[in-house]
């Protein structure tokens, strides 16, 4: 009986003595049933215990106070440290400090700021299911080995300003309510980001990832914009899947041979949704130069016919009105270049207004007498303005509109073979008019046709 009542009662958690005769032990105990000055002492302890096998348990230990763990542990190096299920109730400063072999945070819960920045891990570390209620701040640190970031919510800003991660790196199921900053990160392994909520903006501006390496960015609902402002993304897969509402900004990004397709980043330019035309100019002229690069002439096309449409609407102002009338006349003719299939059918419309014209002109054929004058627009006018349509319609006479088609496609292809002619001076005008312009519009035809098939 008196060898049980000597017997210190054991923490339901682990085999240590319980605190103040408790449930569990200091390092297990609830935070108002323990002090901050006793818990930092045996916290001492146990790692001066462990410091010769390297191996830190502190699996579900609440963690009181702001704990900075070079300064107030002397910890400059940890080997294998598993904080499973732990929670710091202040704020926890881990700067400085080399991590070797695993490092666990796995359902660790950060009531307040983590501090990761400087830090050096050399194995493996879990971030898994993690929520951090502070700010997170992991700049200028350095992941030597793999990463898993999963199912983690940051409630303040995640600052990766500067990072380094040497392998691959993964970001699952992530959720941003504050800033997400990316910006000067470098990638050497292959990158993989899946946001499920991004609340704020996230910033990937300056970022520098490695020759060959996959970046795979997936955002499912944001209220935020995504930032790759001068970021080096040379000889880079970049694999983006956005839902609608989602804008980036490329500015002066550096894009050489970097895997990307059109489908990803339509309709996600921030700068044309926020209608900086000029700079979205810009933006499409680094795409445009990057798909020529990579051989996606389709995607070029595309980006090409956007730069002008920038250019375009940035020109629609009265001071250079004419800029904006001839864009729209290029744009709409011939698709700047990029649309064979608009110069036909431009073709196919000067054909039949011309045809209407020599129907009201008239036009003399080689035997029979002169057709007569017939304006085919202002009887089928006629017609719609006193609901008379049809009967308009029936009165045409068809021999005329055949002829007179006939005679505006000879004329249009410069063929003049010589079986109809104009009837009056009017007439002849129309047919130098027609003629010059068939003339200029199957030229401009080969131009299009040959930029859009023959290669580039």
């Amino acid at each position: 009986m008196d060898e049980q009542k000597e017997k210190p009662n054991k923490c339901l958690m682990c085999d240590r003595e319980t605190h103040n005769n408790l449930k569990y032990c200091i390092f297990h105990a609830k935070a108002e049933e323990k002090k901050e000055d006793d818990f930092i002492k045996k916290l001492k302890e146990y790692i001066n215990i462990q410091e010769e096998d390297k191996h830190y348990n502190f699996k579900y230990f609440i963690f009181i106070g702001n704990l900075n763990f070079k300064k107030d542990l002397n910890i400059n190096i940890l080997e294998n440290a598993d904080f499973e299920g732990a929670t710091f109730l202040g704020t926890v400063d881990f700067e400085g400090v080399t991590f070797k072999e695993y490092i666990g945070f796995r359902k660790t819960c950060f009531k307040k700021d983590l501090i990761f920045a400087k830090n050096i891990s050399q194995g493996t570390v879990n971030l898994e299911e993690i929520t951090f209620q502070g700010n997170a701040d992991f700049k200028e640190a350095t992941f030597q080995g793999i990463v898993e970031f999963e199912e983690i919510t940051f409630q303040g800003n995640a600052d990766f300003e500067g990072a380094i991660f040497e392998k691959d790196v993964n970001f699952n199921k992530i959720t941003f309510r504050g800033n997400a900053d990316f910006e000067k990160v470098t990638f050497r392994g292959d990158t993989d980001f899946q946001i499920n909520y991004l609340v704020k903006d996230i910033n990937f501006s300056k970022i520098n990832i490695l020759y060959g390496k996959k970046l795979f960015l997936k955002i499912d609902n944001n209220k935020g914009d995504i930032y790759f402002e001068r970021a080096c993304l040379e000889n880079v897969y970049l694999d983006i899947d956005l839902s609608s509402g989602i804008s980036i900004d490329f500015t002066d990004v550096l894009l050489n041979n970097t895997k990307l397709e059109k489908e990803k980043i339509e309709n996600h330019i921030l700068q044309e949704e926020k209608k900086e035309f000029s700079k979205a100019k810009q933006v499409y002229l680094l795409l445009k130069n990057n798909f020529h690069i990579i051989g996606r002439y389709d995607d070029e096309s595309w980006a090409f016919i956007k730069e002008r449409d920038m250019d375009r609407k940035n020109n629609c102002h009265f001071k250079s009105l004419y800029k904006w009338l001839w864009s729209c006349f290029l744009n709409g003719i011939y698709g700047y270049g990029e649309k064979p299939e608009r110069v036909f059918l431009s073709a196919v419309l000067v054909i039949l207004i011309f045809t209407c014209v020599f129907m009201n002109c008239g036009i003399a054929p080689p035997v029979l007498d002169n057709l007569p004058n017939y304006n085919i627009l202002k009887e089928l006018s006629m017609g719609i303005l006193y609901g008379d349509l049809l009967n308009k319609y029936k009165a045409i006479p068809r021999e005329q509109v055949i002829e007179s088609l006939y005679f505006s496609t000879v004329t249009f292809t410069t063929l003049g073979l010589g079986d109809f002619k104009p009837i009056n001076n009017k007439g002849r005008i129309y047919v130098g008019l027609e003629a010059f312009t068939g003339a200029f519009m199957m030229a401009l035809f080969v131009y299009t046709f040959a930029r859009r098939t023959g290669g580039r």
